[in-house]
């Protein structure tokens, strides 16, 4: 490990004990109702911003706020090339900005406040200046996520989102097969449940996907056509209405490459790891409090599935 990344690192891997693991998370979701889950994250990170008397909407913006705080102190224990590495792993969080900032413009409503994302940010600052969908596909067009012009904003967050795998892949190439993983999912949520075609341009700068991938009708000829880096996330559905099962799928084989990832002694894979694992928590927590909302106590063995591994605890 060079010597710039080692602070970096074992910041890195301090930032996962404040993860609350599968165990609190199924605490959460077999809570009674969304207090008694809010109650139950109390004295976790998650506290600082998640809290009693909440919403569902403001108890996951809590959990997501959280996340982007951790990659902000990370980001600030890396050299630069790390440092770039968060920006584009954090890219979530400024797609998500620029979605609100789109929808508004599209519907005319109130816009949430923007993700915080202070150095991680490359084209918000720009982008929240736009005044026009228009505008805003040419401040896209010109910056580093390289968004082809969209006419309409479906095209354009289609655009966003395959701009954004694109930037993940070429900066992290251990996430290559999630991010191809990712890539069939939106391939089956276009072609299979959508029946749509229209953003067929965009899709085929994704990695992974093809003129084959696109002519895919079923669920069987798209698995085929994926081909094996991303037909694993499709191995767990028999249906197009299952893509939930998927997604679900997705985090599992997340979790399980990072934790080996975080082995390794090298400067960029622990790193990666750390901020996966980081991602996977949230985004179990946040599915926690839905349960815990909608009251699917007796449904939480189908939404969280598989062998449980709990909060890292420094061991690697």
């Amino acid at each position: 490990m060079k010597p710039a990344w080692t602070a970096g690192v074992v910041r890195a891997r301090l930032l996962l004990s404040r993860t609350i693991g599968a165990g609190l998370a199924d605490k959460v979701a077999a809570s009674p109702s969304l207090d008694d889950g809010l109650a139950a994250l109390a004295g976790s990170a998650y506290g600082e911003r998640v809290r009693a008397g909440q919403d569902l909407v403001a108890a996951q913006r809590g959990v997501a706020e959280t996340l982007l705080w951790h990659l902000r102190i990370l980001a600030g224990w890396l050299p630069a090339g790390g440092a770039a590495l968060m920006r584009v792993l954090a890219g979530w969080f400024e797609l998500a900005n620029i979605d609100a900032r789109l929808a508004a413009l599209a519907g005319g409503g109130r816009e949430p406040s923007p993700f915080a994302l202070g150095t991680l940010a490359t084209v918000w600052p720009a982008a929240e200046r736009a005044r026009t969908i228009e505008e805003l596909a040419g401040v896209l067009a010109r910056s580093s996520w390289d968004v082809p012009r969209a006419r309409v904003p479906a095209e354009l967050a289609i655009g966003l989102r395959v701009a954004w795998a694109r930037r993940v892949r070429d900066a992290a190439p251990q996430a290559r097969d999630w991010v191809e993983g990712a890539g069939a999912l939106l391939a089956a949520r276009e072609l299979l449940v959508a029946r749509s075609r229209v953003h067929s341009e965009q899709l085929l700068r994704f990695p992974g996907i093809d003129a084959r991938v696109l002519a895919a009708d079923t669920l069987a000829e798209l698995r085929a056509a994926v081909g094996p880096k991303a037909s694993w996330v499709l191995d767990a559905i028999s249906e197009s209405t299952e893509l939930w099962r998927g997604e679900l799928a997705w985090w599992d084989r997340v979790e399980d490459d990072a934790h080996a990832l975080l082995r390794q002694t090298d400067d960029e894979p622990p790193v990666l790891a750390s901020v996966a694992l980081l991602a996977v928590d949230a985004q179990r927590t946040a599915r926690a409090l839905q349960s815990a909302a909608l009251g699917l106590a007796s449904e939480a063995d189908e939404i969280f599935p598989g062998p449980r591994v709990e909060r890292f605890d420094g061991a690697v």
